[in-house]
């Protein structure tokens, strides 16, 4: 018998249970079971009649590869521990029992299987990493062992790579970038494109199509409303494939009269329920299993509200055909539709691209579910487009027509909250290199928070008030407000009691007096106060009248300040493991993705952290980093003690065109938290700018961008000076630089008072064509011109482009459309398309030049030279 490092058998304190999956034989069940008896486990067979766990309350471990069985959300509440079958394993070998967190089958843990080592990657790059595969389930380890499956690198000529090949070992050696695009996403896609000895990333000419794919997840899913039967029907005597059909035994179903069944499918469905061990139940109060089309009626409401598993047909349909039960909630399309859409999708008209298979077929559904038009070709009148990559025909067409690109992730969040989300999250514009993301469809899970509140909330339960026995208070000790409190309540009037997630403290409505309750406070009491109208006197407790009232009413100002606290502490509690141990994950992998810190890609050799094209005079000579990557937990508690309190954010800085950090992140983090220290939070975002830094006048994309904004522009020895001193200075050095000022035909103190005065609406209502290949790419422009108030089309010969309204206070010397472009064959093509397209609507057309472009945002005026001319 294996022992514990205390001398104990190793699994004394273990109670467990195995949960049936197809990804292991009897053979494995029997090892695994062995191995946790020998070392003084106990087993605990499942319920012989309905395969369910038997006195779960005393099950301290479940041995599962999957959360789909019945019980497993009442295995959370009570703190059961839910882990795969390496947990045993990793026990074993090690001798001490692993911990449960990385060994959870919990796929919002989509790192689980996952066991990384970094190879020479800069120290903030490897920290940030290890902290977002240890926080989505994965490991780490230092050295190279054969358990590794994943050595993170950006070259092969590294000792831990070397070593791999020379022994065989079976290890991916993937690039850090293949983690940067899981994170951001959300999602775990395929390592392939990032994968050694030759990334495809990292090929030239890499744009060429992805080739779709669909997501196993899709299986039996695509649909909340199958059109054909199930896979199989009940033989007249049980064959092979239905001998053990018992997923409903002893189960009770409801069909909701919403499913419209015929006769025929109905008496079909019976026979296989019943073959199934299950009966058919017209009380949904007794029903185990109510399978309904549509989220509401009575029936779906009671049935919600009284904890019954609710699904669509598609489930029933999922499950017959598996022989085995899955969360309902796990999938879109296995839980019922709402009838109606969802509110905002009413108007949209959506087509699809670069999906394939079954990930077509469920986007497609996706889009008709949320209530939008489905529209198979795209014309200028659709509003979105969602697309698996970004490149192809209508991808072009998209940007050309100033249509809304987004991946599907866009689309199953909205479904999965009911409500249509917001555009300005990133993860639904981005598109990883090389990746075709119909390979993650259908991992969303319902958000059920969100179903109770929109579609079964709780209801208010009237509550007959109770005769204080203390006397009336004077009317001289009451509370001052807009109406006067008392201590009673008026017989004979029922008093509405909100839930505790529904109660709100108004400002608004006066102070009222604390009535004190016995016993144990309610949730409702201590809820999050919300802010009124008055902001200054939102944290103000209202004075008494007299001193008869003080001890009250300081009790509750200090209930009031510490409200959020109190809150907090009791939102942290419920999770598994308590405030202490807790950490359990919400169901969806978005939600597990979110606090892991974004990493730096400083030095990474892949042109898609680039700003602007290589060789672009819009180029920093900086590889940017999408954020700056965050020291463990762990770490700043080791090293530094307890984090202080820094001061609020008075400026926001960028820097631009400086390479005092370049190779050197040590020194870069210093410097960021001495300036954090100041009050300056470094920024890569252009439009919160408040002070920009750089030697002199550049070209470059955030000085650009910048300028409209009007910061103060001064010299790198405003930062030298802060960063020796630890203080900023009362009279910054402006920046000068009078040859880049007569070169460029703008004085950089005019265009900055200029910048003031427009407020970014330099280019307000103009609408400006770019060509795909202009130098420096197109996604600048379109951020120059955007941060400038105007919108960017690229242009790519297609005739019929809409166009905005016409320049505020155009004059002459405006009524031009203008195509901005370069010189290269491709583009010059173009030209003739562009004036005969804008000059058969009876407009003026101008091809330039990006000179134009960038002397307009860097003079912040519009004017034309000849020599921008191109045409």
């Amino acid at each position: 018998m294996d022992e514990d490092a205390s001398g104990g058998a190793l699994f004394e304190d273990v109670v467990f249970t195995l949960i049936p999956s197809d990804d292991y034989d009897d053979e494995h069940v029997h090892g695994i079971r062995e191995g946790l008896e020998t070392s003084g486990g106990r087993f605990v067979p499942l319920r012989a009649s309905d395969q369910e766990i038997d006195g779960i309350e005393n099950i301290t471990h479940i041995i599962s590869t999957h959360i789909d069985f019945p019980q497993y959300d009442r295995a959370v509440e009570l703190g059961i521990h839910v882990v795969k079958p390496s947990w045993v394993y990793t026990s074993l070998r090690k001798r001490k029992q692993a911990h449960p967190r990385q060994h959870s089958p919990d796929p919002s843990q989509y790192f689980g299987e996952i066991i990384l080592t970094c190879a020479e990657l800069p120290e903030g790059d490897a920290e940030a990493i290890i902290a977002g595969v240890v926080a989505l389930g994965g490991q780490h380890t230092y050295p190279l062992t054969k358990l590794v499956t994943h050595i993170v690198t950006t070259d092969l000529d590294n000792e831990k790579c070397r070593i791999a090949q020379d022994k065989g070992l079976k290890v991916k050696i993937v690039l850090p970038h293949w983690f940067d695009d899981c994170l951001r996403l959300g999602k775990k896609i395929s390592e392939k494109p990032y994968e050694f000895p030759n990334p495809e990333i990292l090929r030239k000419g890499n744009n060429a199509h992805v080739r779709p794919t669909s997501s196993a997840q899709l299986e039996g899913a695509t649909t909340a409303s199958p059109p054909e039967l199930p896979d199989s029907t009940p033989p007249p005597s049980p064959t092979a494939s239905r001998k053990f059909l018992n997923i409903f035994m002893s189960k009770k179903i409801f069909f909701a009269k919403d499913l419209e069944l015929s006769d025929r499918l109905h008496e079909t469905l019976i026979k296989l329920i019943n073959h199934g061990g299950g009966v058919l139940t017209k009380d949904v109060s007794q029903a185990d299993y109510y399978i309904g089309c549509y989220r509401d009626g009575e029936d779906y409401v009671a049935a919600s509200r009284a904890g019954i598993d609710v699904a669509s047909l598609a489930w029933l349909y999922h499950v017959i055909n598996r022989n085995r039960y899955s969360s309902p909630r796990s999938k879109l399309f296995h839980y019922p539709v709402p009838r109606h859409g969802l509110k905002g999708f009413e108007n949209l008209k959506i087509s699809l691209s670069n999906y394939g298979g079954d990930a077509r077929t469920y986007v497609e559904n996706l889009i008709r579910a949320c209530g939008a038009e489905y529209t198979k070709t795209m014309k200028q009148d659709n509003t979105h487009l969602v697309s698996a990559h970004k490149t192809g025909e209508k991808c072009e067409a998209a940007q050309e027509w100033n249509i809304e690109l987004v991946n599907h992730l866009w689309l199953e969040e909205s479904y999965a909250k009911s409500t249509m989300q917001s555009m300005t999250n990133p993860k639904f514009h981005y598109f990883p290199t090389r990746t075709n993301l119909g390979e993650v469809a259908g991992q969303t899970a319902l958000d059920m928070k969100k179903m109770e509140q929109l579609f079964f909330p709780k209801p208010r339960s009237p509550v007959k008030p109770k005769q204080s026995p203390r006397k009336p208070v004077p009317a001289s000790s009451a509370l001052t407000g807009d109406a006067a409190p008392t201590d009673y309540e008026e017989p004979g009037i029922p008093v509405t009691v909100a839930e505790p997630d529904e109660m709100d403290v108004d400002q608004d409505q006066g102070p009222k007096t604390v009535k004190k309750s016995r016993g144990r406070p309610s949730r409702s009491s201590m809820a999050t106060p919300r802010a009124g109208i008055d902001d200054e006197k939102e944290n103000e407790s209202p004075a008494p009248t007299s001193t008869g009232r003080a001890a009250k009413n300081k009790a509750l100002n200090t209930l009031h300040t510490q409200s959020v606290d109190i809150a907090l502490y009791q939102k942290e509690s419920k999770r598994k493991g308590g405030v202490i141990h807790g950490g359990r994950r919400g169901s969806r992998p978005d939600d597990a993705s979110s606090p892991v810190p974004a990493r730096s890609s400083r030095k990474r050799p892949s042109e898609e952290y680039d700003v602007t094209a290589e060789g672009s005079d819009l180029s920093d000579g900086e590889t940017q980093e999408p954020a700056a990557a965050k020291e463990t937990k762990q770490k700043k508690k080791a090293k530094h003690g307890p984090s202080p309190t820094l001061p609020p954010i008075e400026y926001r800085m960028m820097i631009t065109g400086d390479s005092r950090w370049a190779e050197n992140d040590k020194k870069e983090s210093a410097d960021k938290n001495t300036l954090r220290s100041l009050g300056v939070l470094l920024t890569q975002d252009p439009k919160d700018v408040d002070i920009l830094v750089a030697p002199k006048i550049l070209r470059t994309k955030k000085f650009v961008c910048a300028l409209a904004c009007a910061p103060l522009v001064v010299d790198t020895s405003f930062l030298d000076i802060a960063l020796s001193k630890k203080k900023l200075i009362d009279d910054p050095p402006m920046l000068k630089d009078k040859d880049a000022e007569e070169r460029l035909g703008f004085t950089l103190a005019d265009a900055l008072e200029r910048a003031q005065k427009s407020k970014r609406k330099l280019f307000k209502n103009w609408a400006i064509c770019v060509t795909k290949e202009v130098n420096g790419g197109f996604d600048t422009y379109k951020d120059i011109i955007g941060l400038n108030g105007g919108e960017a089309f690229m242009y790519t010969g297609r005739p019929n482009m809409r166009f905005s309204a016409s320049p505020e206070g155009a004059n002459d010397d405006f009524d031009y459309v203008y195509l901005v472009s370069g010189t290269s064959p491709a583009e010059v093509e173009l030209w003739k398309k562009f004036h005969d397209d804008i000059e058969s609507r009876g407009l003026q057309a101008r091809v330039v030049s990006s000179d134009w472009v960038l002397n307009a945002a860097m003079g912040q005026q519009v004017q034309f030279q000849e020599k921008w001319l191109l045409s």
